[in-house]
């Protein structure tokens, strides 16, 4: 078993030389299993949700040994899901680095997410002390996973069977996948909330308004990014959801636009599953010309808006008023020609 940090032996050399049971040799490989998670951890993100945490909490008021468990997990669960995610992606690169699959191998890396997602819902599991608090807790856990994995089948199988969604599919899928945790998060605070300390206007439906809007916002700003912005090209790869094939919300504008106009130069380019950066180039050129990049861009003002108006009639969140701030479409470092990718 061969490892690029060192730390895992094989069993003999753990057993000869530490004078380890079998017991231990196997708790050695067990910590052997934990290295892809681990290697893909040391590069953290932006750590928006646990952010979000800290400001629904503003209004939620939940105990702090409460609301470090509900933070962990929904760690452990985003960040097992981008491990999956980067192989149903083909993604080479993650916050700068290889992907883990590409340094340890498909097989590992689907089973420590996998491992990883049973713990999270052990977590859920004991979090409190009221038993019915805690069956209540898994209960919405396991529906929030199904639906988590609904929306991210979606995507992949509309992308796998060039299905072009309509715009409200891809926004129910947004809401699946890219609102699941966030959700997830929300609905496990409201229910450990402390009755006499929270904002009673903070209700779930209100709750589930105010994330649904910016769980769009957020998504619907990532695929703007993917194929406009310079850092993430950096980061990432230049218009990665072109290579991918993925039917992105700009993506999904320029089809439909087409469409209208009797033409579908933007689905060719999207079935080729191109990596060569002057196609991906002329692909957002005619994007542009059809004016997705703009309207696209205002509609997340709107949305943006919509969340900071949502937020003001609750009295404010400094919190997650900074976080929409970090976010903002006025920060996109937008990339205005191909030469600036050069």
């Amino acid at each position: 078993m061969s490892h690029i940090n060192g730390n895992c032996k094989n069993a003999s050399e753990h057993r000869h030389c530490n004078g380890t049971s079998d017991t231990n040799v196997n708790k050695a490989y067990l910590q052997c299993l934990e290295e892809p998670y681990q290697y893909h951890t040391k590069n953290p993100g932006k750590a928006i949700r646990d952010y979000l945490i800290m400001a629904l909490n503003k209004w939620l008021c939940v105990d702090r040994d409460i609301l470090d468990g509900i933070k962990e997990a929904i760690k452990i669960l985003h960040e097992s899901s981008l491990m999956v995610d980067d192989i149903q992606d083909s993604s080479k690169m993650r916050r700068g680095a290889p992907a883990a699959y590409q340094i340890y191998g498909i097989s590992e890396v689907i089973n420590i997410a996998n491992m990883k997602y049973f713990e999270a819902g052990r977590i859920v599991s004991e979090l409190g002390t009221d038993s019915s608090y805690q069956s209540e807790a898994s209960q919405i856990f396991n529906m929030s996973m199904i639906r988590l994995h609904q929306g991210q089948g979606l995507d992949i199988y509309w992308r796998d069977h060039y299905i072009c969604p309509s715009e409200e599919e891809y926004i129910d899928m947004i809401l699946k996948k890219t609102g699941g945790l966030m959700i997830l998060a929300f609905d496990l605070m409201y229910l450990f909330r402390d009755v006499s300390k929270c904002d009673k206007r903070f209700t779930k439906d209100v709750g589930h308004e105010l994330l649904e809007t910016f769980s769009k916002f957020f998504q619907i700003r990532d695929d703007f990014c993917n194929l406009w912005d310079k850092s993430y090209a950096a980061k990432k790869s230049y218009c990665e959801d072109i290579t991918e094939g993925k039917f992105s919300w700009v993506i999904i504008q320029g089809i439909l636009k087409e469409e209208k106009r009797g033409n579908n130069m933007i689905l060719s380019i999207l079935k080729k599953r191109t990596k060569e950066d002057h196609i991906k180039a002329y692909c957002c050129k005619i994007l542009e010309s059809l004016h997705v990049k703009n309207d696209t861009k205002e509609f997340l003002i709107e949305l943006e808006n919509d969340v900071k108006n949502k937020i003001t009639n609750l009295s404010g969140n400094p919190v997650f008023e900074d976080i929409i701030n970090r976010l903002s479409v006025n920060r996109i470092e937008v990339i205005d020609d191909f030469k600036d990718h050069d």
